[in-house]
């Protein structure tokens, strides 16, 4: 068996391996500016949220401001055979103020310049479901393969023994036994089947996810002003986490091989609905920094660069399950029950983020337009996951080391001042997905512990955004209308391979994401 299935059988309260990517992946959220010329101020600046992504944009201002963004976002994820979750929010994605402090030179250093932002990169505020309507394997076969090895005197729950705190078997090994979605062989035994026999089993499944939460983003920015020549700047970025995901896994099987026996009835089960709860939260805060550097090297041309180191995390989990089921018994008896886990599983883990850099060029046309180009290289393959006391997790750092590539983002955007106080905004952005081929074709194990199984895995994200602003005195708005498009593929556990070179291929679900925003910006110079 592989080296994956064997540590799934080793801890109740491990991690699933996607988090890390889960919380390194930043939508293109901020101003209205920002959003409607798609993210493109790497070489721009002068705008609050560039500061978050270069920070020599703060360099650019001339003078002190306070800016505010809300709006709202409606999503749309579809999956063939399920129901179309939708759902809106109210956003409040960005705000902050930037002061100006000129020195009175007239070469060097002209001004300087300190900055506080807030900024929401991502919202997990979204629900998905895909269906499956053809299985051809079962959780019930998972949960078969990650308790094998364990004697089934192990995942008793009795008066004299209690598995789930006097056995080290997990968690979900034992609410699968004790559900009957896996009967031992023989009494006593160590290896398993499920209630899914690929030979005579039918069934169908339907899996959808709830999450909701935040990963909120709080910058003090540093810059200046070298001659109108060179601008610089450097952001201390702190986040606050809190993401909480609800899956609820559902099966319908006919033609099932289980053994029933409550000590009242007792019989074979020729039939299951189940329904597989999982509550999972992750909460923590995270660190990193951020230096820039923009250079007009002409009038009509800006140059920027930026990095980011990787963002390091905290990070408390807290973990939940039950299953409720209905069997069918050979005597066409029906019989249901519910059970969970007797308490919530918390444990603490570090996550260190990709790090990444970018670079852009802006193109001034005039005094009539903006022309902004920029690219973003996003190491995801340098993810890491650590155990609280720094020690690494070598199968999960493995993974992303082999599995995941580096990102690529790109992002355009037009800028067309129609009078000096009315300007149009367009942009386009696409973020090419990290994932390697072996994983999206289902050739490798997942690294997937603890009771939350579920994963998704992401392709290309798409956003087409278009805006306006207008300025007057002291005083500006800008409106920017944003629409987001993923596909996405959705997985109830992991793929399993065997050493005998059987293999377990769970289905997918191709879950395609739309999401449309409209957000407003208040900002004040002073």
């Amino acid at each position: 068996m592989a080296a994956a299935c064997i540590m799934l059988a080793i801890s109740a309260t491990a991690q699933n391996a996607l988090d890390a990517y889960n919380i390194s992946f930043n939508q293109i959220k901020g101003s209205s500016r920002y959003v409607a010329m798609g993210g493109a101020f790497c070489a721009l600046g002068g705008d609050i949220s560039s500061l978050s992504q270069n920070p020599a944009g703060i360099g650019v201002y001339r003078s002190s401001e306070f800016t505010l963004t809300m709006g709202g976002q409606w999503n749309h994820n579809a999956s063939k055979g399920a129901a179309t979750a939708t759902n809106s929010v109210f956003t409040f994605d960005n705000t902050g103020i930037v002061g100006t402090f000129f020195t009175g030179k007239h070469k060097g250093l002209l001004s300087f310049n300190i900055g506080l932002t807030y900024n929401r990169p991502v919202s997990y505020n979204r629900t998905f479901r895909g269906a499956n309507l053809k299985l051809g394997s079962s959780f019930t076969n998972y949960l078969e393969c990650i308790t094998r090895g364990i004697p089934s005197t192990d995942l008793a729950v009795t008066k004299e023994f209690d598995a789930y705190y006097q056995s080290a078997a997990p968690w979900v090994s034992i609410l699968g036994y004790q559900s009957y979605l896996i009967s031992p062989v023989s009494d006593g035994a160590s290896t398993y089947y499920g209630l899914f026999d690929p030979s005579k089993s039918i069934g169908s499944s339907i899996n959808t996810i709830y999450e909701d939460g935040r990963n909120d983003e709080y910058t003090i920015n540093f810059g200046g002003n070298v001659n109108d020549r060179i601008y610089f700047g450097a952001a201390l970025s702190i986040r606050d986490l809190s993401v909480t995901r609800t899956v609820l896994y559902q099966e319908s099987l006919l033609g099932t091989t289980g053994y029933y026996d409550d000590g009242n009835i007792a019989g074979d089960i020729t039939g299951s609905d189940f329904d597989y709860s999982t509550y999972y939260n992750m909460r923590g805060t995270g660190i990193s920094g951020k230096f820039g550097i923009i250079a007009r090297a002409a009038d009509f041309l800006r140059l920027g660069f930026a990095i980011h180191t990787p963002v390091y995390y905290n990070i408390t989990q807290t973990m939940d399950a039950s299953v409720y089921f209905q069997n069918t018994l050979s005597s066409n008896v029906r019989v249901s029950s519910s059970q969970t886990v007797p308490q919530i599983v918390s444990n603490r883990i570090k996550i260190q983020t990709p790090w990444s850099f970018q670079a852009g060029a802006a193109y001034i046309i005039g005094k009539k337009g903006i022309l902004s180009a920029e690219y973003q290289y996003v190491a995801y393959n340098r993810m890491k996951m650590k155990e609280n006391n720094g020690d690494p997790f070598p199968i999960e750092n493995e993974f992303y080391k082999t599995q995941f590539r580096a990102g690529n983002n790109i992002k355009v955007g037009l800028e067309y001042r129609v009078t000096n106080a009315l300007s149009l905004r367009a942009g386009y952005a696409i973020q090419l997905s990290p994932v390697k081929a072996d994983l999206k074709n289902v050739n490798v194990e997942v690294p997937i512990s603890g009771m939350q199984t579920t994963y998704m895995l992401p392709g290309n994200a798409s956003y087409y955004s278009c805006g306006i602003g207008y300025r007057f005195s002291a005083f500006n708005v800008d409106l920017a209308y944003q629409h987001y498009y993923q596909k996405s593929d959705m997985f109830a556990f992991s793929p399993l391979f065997y050493n005998d070179g059987t293999t377990l291929i769970p289905g997918s679900s191709e879950i395609k994401s739309k999401q449309n925003a409209i957000t407003v910006t208040l900002g004040v110079r002073f």
